[in-house]
C-alpha cells in the first residue's frame, strides 16, 4: 500500500517587475506580462515538454536586437546596418541588406555578402562597434556569453563560421572563446544560438573591451556569394538567458522570485466571473469569484450589494471555479479547457507522488524544473490504452479506450522545483477532476483478495404510470485491502493513520485504475499473529 500525502495548495506569490520574452507552443517568440511566470518550449524541438523559466536578474549589452535602422537595398555602408550595429569588411567584398522582416516575434535582417576578387581572409559582423569602442567594460575573473540566431538563406555558405567572444585588454587580447557552427537551413525559423564565454585571465585592474561577433573565413582572391539570416543577438555576463529585445539601449530584466507558500504558481484556465466586491451591486443570478476561497458565488436576489457572500440569503455557493475545481477536495468537480490544461505548481517540499483522477484526456506531460539546475525531468504519458481483449477486429476498430488516472511515485526529489503538468486533448476539451502531489509514503505491500467498488449518490424516481426520472449525481469509489506490514513498524503505521484521520488522502492499493482512490480511510486494524508480520484491514472511503 502506497499513499501520496497531498500538500495543500493555495495562493503563492510571484514577482519580477518587468516583462519576458518567451517561446509558445508554436515557436513564436511572445511578450509575458510583468509578474506573470513564464512558461517556455524548445522553439527548435516542440515536441520537448513545456517548463517554467525561472531567472535572475539580466542585462543584454547588445544595444540594439530589433533591426531598428536597417535599410534594405543600399550596397554597403555603416548607416545602412541597423542602429551600432558594425561590419569589418574591404571594398573587395560587397555587402548588402537584402530584408528587413518579422517572424515569430523575432526580428530579422537577410545580409548579403558576395565578392569577385576577395582580398580578405575573413570578415566579421558586430551587433555592437569595437576597435577600442566595445559594448561594455569586462574586468579580470568575469565570464561573458553570447547568442546569436544565424539562418544561411541562400548562396555557398563558407565553410568555417564561427560566433565570438573576446575580451581585449589595453595591450592586447585577454580572453576570447569561439565556436564552429553551420547556420540552419533556410525555411527553418528556429532561433539557433550558439553560447560562448570568456575570462579574462590576466589580474590587470582595467576593463577590457568586450566584443560579439560572427565571423566567416573567406577564400583569398576568389569569390564568393551567400546570404544570413541574422537575429537576436544577445551578450550578457556569466550566460545566455532567455530572449532580451534591445532597440537603443541595454535592457536589463528583473529577476523571477517565487514565494514561500506552496501553491498554484501558473494556470492557463480563465477564471471568467469577476471578483467579489463588495461596493459592487449585483442583480439576479450573476456570479461573482471569491479569492479567498477560489469558490463561485451566484446572487440569490437583485441589487444585491454589500451582502456578505456568507449571507445565505443573498449568495448560493457554486463550488469551486473552473481553474480550481481539479485542486479542491471532490473528484466529480472537473477543470475543463480547449485543448490543453497546464498549470504550475510549486509545493515547496519533496513531492515525489503525483496523482490525476477522473480524467478526460489524450495524454499527460510532466516536467520538473529546479530553480538553479533548470528542467530535471520530462515525460509524456499517453492515456489510451487497450480495450482490454486482443481479438484483430477490436484492435482495428473498436473505438480506443482511454485511462481515466495518472498515478508516479518516482518524481525527482527537490525540495524547491515547480512541477508543471499538461493534460491535452487535441480538437477536444481535456478534463480533470483530481490532481493532488505530495509526499510518498509506503505501509507494506498489499495482499490478495483487495476489493474495489463503486457508490453511485444518483437517484431514480418512479411516476404513477411506470415511467422513471433520474438524477444523475456524483460517484465516489471504495477499497477494502488487506496490507502486511513488519512488525517493527507497526506503532508508525497507527501513529501515521491518526496523524491523517479525516485527510483525503490518495491511496494505491495495486497496478490497477481501480485501486487507486482519493479519499479518507473509514476505519484500520492491524492483527499480529506472528513474531515478523502482521496483517493490516484498511477501508477506504473515495471522495465523490
Amino acid at each position: 500500500m502506497i499513499i501520496v500525502d497531498p500538500i495543500t495548495l493555495g495562493d503563492t506569490s510571484f514577482s519580477r517587475p518587468s516583462v519576458k520574452n518567451v517561446y509558445n507552443g508554436a515557436g513564436a517568440l511572445v511578450e509575458v506580462p510583468a509578474n506573470t511566470l513564464g512558461v517556455t518550449y524548445d522553439p527548435a524541438e516542440l515536441n520537448k515538454a513545456p517548463w517554467a523559466l525561472l531567472e535572475p536578474a539580466a542585462t543584454n549589452r547588445i544595444r540594439n536586437n530589433t533591426m531598428v535602422g536597417a535599410v534594405v537595398g543600399v550596397p554597403f555602408v555603416n548607416g545602412s546596418l541597423p542602429a551600432n550595429w558594425q561590419l569589418d569588411t574591404t571594398a573587395a567584398q560587397k555587402v548588402q541588406i537584402v530584408q528587413v522582416q518579422e517572424s515569430g516575434g523575432v526580428n530579422f535582417i537577410d545580409v548579403r555578402f558576395s565578392s569577385t576578387n576577395n582580398d580578405r581572409s575573413y570578415l566579421a559582423l558586430y551587433p555592437e562597434p569595437t576597435n577600442g569602442t566595445g559594448v561594455t567594460g569586462a574586468m579580470a575573473g568575469q565570464v561573458w556569453a553570447g547568442s546569436m540566431y544565424a539562418e544561411h538563406v541562400a548562396g555557398n555558405l563558407p565553410q568555417n563560421n564561427v560566433l565570438y567572444v573576446r575580451a581585449i585588454g589595453p595591450a592586447a587580447e585577454v580572453g576570447s572563446w569561439g565556436e564552429f557552427f553551420t547556420p540552419v537551413s533556410s525555411g527553418k525559423q528556429l532561433r539557433s544560438g550558439r553560447v560562448g564565454v570568456v575570462t579574462p585571465a590576466l589580474p590587470e585592474p582595467s576593463e577590457r573591451v568586450t566584443m560579439f561577433y560572427l565571423a566567416s573565413a573567406l577564400p583569398i582572391g576568389g569569390s564568393f556569394d551567400f546570404t544570413l539570416r541574422i537575429g537576436l543577438p544577445q551578450l550578457e555576463r556569466d550566460r545566455v538567458t532567455s530572449p532580451i529585445k534591445t532597440s537603443n539601449g541595454a535592457v536589463t530584466r528583473s529577476a523571477d522570485v517565487v514565494g514561500s507558500v506552496a501553491g498554484l504558481l501558473y494556470s492557463n484556465v480563465p477564471i471568467t466571473e469577476p471578483d467579489y466586491s463588495v461596493t459592487a451591486t449585483y442583480a439576479k443570478d450573476a456570479l461573482v469569484h471569491d479569492p479567498a476561497t477560489h469558490n463561485v458565488f451566484k446572487s440569490l436576489i437583485d441589487a444585491n450589494k454589500g451582502k456578505p457572500l456568507t449571507d445565505p440569503a443573498a449568495w448560493n455557493p457554486r463550488g469551486a471555479t473552473n481553474r480550481w475545481a481539479m485542486l479542491d477536495q471532490y473528484n466529480n468537480t472537473q477543470t475543463a479547457n480547449p485543448e490543453e490544461i497546464l498549470i504550475v505548481l510549486t509545493p515547496q517540499a519533496i513531492s515525489e507522488g503525483l496523482y490525476i483522477g477522473n480524467c478526460d484526456a489524450d495524454e499527460i506531460e510532466l516536467s520538473v524544473v529546479d530553480q538553479s539546475e533548470g528542467l530535471v525531468a520530462s515525460a509524456v504519458t499517453s492515456l489510451v490504452t487497450a480495450s482490454g481483449t486482443s481479438s484483430y477486429f477490436d484492435w482495428c476498430f473498436r473505438p480506443a479506450d482511454r485511462s481515466d488516472y495518472f498515478v508516479t511515485t518516482s518524481m525527482p526529489p527537490y525540495a524547491n522545483a515547480l512541477v508543471l503538468v499538461a493534460i491535452r486533448k487535441p480538437g477536444g476539451i481535456p478534463k480533470c477532476g483530481m490532481l493532488a502531489i505530495g509526499a510518498v509514503d509506503e505501509f507494506g505491500p498489499s495482499l490478495y483478495g483487495l476489493s474495489a467498488e463503486g457508490k453511485d449518490y444518483s437517484s431514480t424516481t418512479f411516476n404513477f404510470d411506470g415511467t422513471t426520472n433520474t438524477e444523475i449525481r456524483p460517484y465516489a469509489k471504495r477499497m477494502s485491502v488487506d496490507v502486511q506490514v513488519d512488525n517493527d513498524e507497526i506503532d508508525y503505521i497507527q501513529r501515521k493513520l491518526f496523524q491523517i484521520r479525516q485527510r483525503p488522502i490518495v491511496w494505491i492499493g495495486g497496478p490497477y485504475g481501480a485501486t487507486a482512490v482519493f479519499g479518507r480511510y473509514g476505519s484500520f486494524k492491524i492483527v499480529i499473529p506472528g513474531l515478523k508480520k502482521s496483517d493490516m484491514a484498511l477501508q477506504i472511503e473515495g471522495s465523490v
